[in-house]
């Protein structure tokens, strides 16, 4: 099956990132990356320099961005609150759907992988409330660590580097920590699902641990919720057909949908069937 959408597709994925929510990615992004280049930018959204230069300017006059020499970076009273507290508070209906259903895909016996979102944190706390569930879970995210209270689950913590602001555990020695495991499963997330590009992260240190985990799994199994698909972020992480199943919400629209299983997603919308891509 392509991986490419039909012009359909692509025109409903097109409508769906009008020029508000372009700008919109790019105070997100500039918010997680503490700052970018116009050329990054332009790359990253797919638009000309000469467009970026012009979003810059409009969200610098609402007080959104700082200008800078050759880019931006989030204005300061913008970036008071943490970029993880605002992360919990999003689609926290959405993700915590996605978490039940994704609890109960997993076995007992198993050893799996969570990342570091907080998707992966509200999924945590769904495996904690199947009883006798007995589990191995590793994880990069200091926040499963602290919160799980599941005698049951045995967790092991990567080592690594801490980012304060993202809430992880990222790295070189993360990622030989992982190189050296073997998952039935690796539950991941990511700043954005794009039909072409697939899976993506905003930050290298987070992308290399979820391929890392990726490489070592049986199956990998996405959570990504509504607000992120569509999206497209600087680093990949993987192809939509290198995705065993992707755990969405409800309120991705059914258009949008069919055009993900037309591109060779295989989806499972919280409280619907699976459809798409191979049984």
């Amino acid at each position: 099956m392509t991986n490419r959408l039909d012009a359909a597709g692509r025109r409903a994925l097109t409508r769906a990132l009008p020029p508000d929510l372009r700008r919109a990615e790019l105070v997100r992004y500039l918010r997680e990356s503490a700052g970018a280049t116009v050329a990054e930018l332009a790359r990253l959204t797919g638009v000309s320099v000469v467009t970026i230069h012009r979003d810059l300017d409009r969200l610098a006059s609402e007080g959104l961005v700082e200008r800078v020499q050759g880019g931006a970076r989030v204005a300061g009273d913008v970036s008071e609150a943490s970029n993880w507290s605002r992360r919990l508070k999003q689609m926290d209906v959405q993700k915590r759907a996605i978490a039940s259903y994704a609890a109960g895909l997993v076995e007992s016996g198993s050893t799996i992988f969570i990342d570091s979102s907080s998707t992966g944190l509200a999924f945590a706390g769904a495996l904690a409330r199947r009883r006798g569930l007995d589990l191995t879970l590793v994880t990069n995210s200091p926040g499963i660590a602290y919160r799980l209270d599941a005698p049951s689950i045995h967790v092991v913590v990567t080592p690594g580097e801490l980012n304060q602001e993202l809430r992880l555990i990222g790295g070189h020695w993360t990622v030989e920590f992982l190189n050296k495991l073997k998952f039935v499963t690796s539950f991941i997330s990511g700043s954005s699902l794009h039909s072409e590009r697939g899976l993506g992260s905003m930050t290298r240190s987070l992308a290399d641990v979820l391929n890392a985990a990726r490489s070592a799994s049986s199956e990998t199994i996405a959570l990504v919720d509504s607000s992120k698909v569509g999206r497209i972020s600087l680093h990949q992480v993987a192809r939509l057909e290198e995705l065993d199943l992707i755990v969405t919400d409800d309120l991705l629209p059914e258009a949008i949908r069919e055009a993900y299983e037309r591109a060779g997603a295989r989806l499972a919308v919280a409280g619907l069937p699976v459809v798409g891509g191979a049984a």
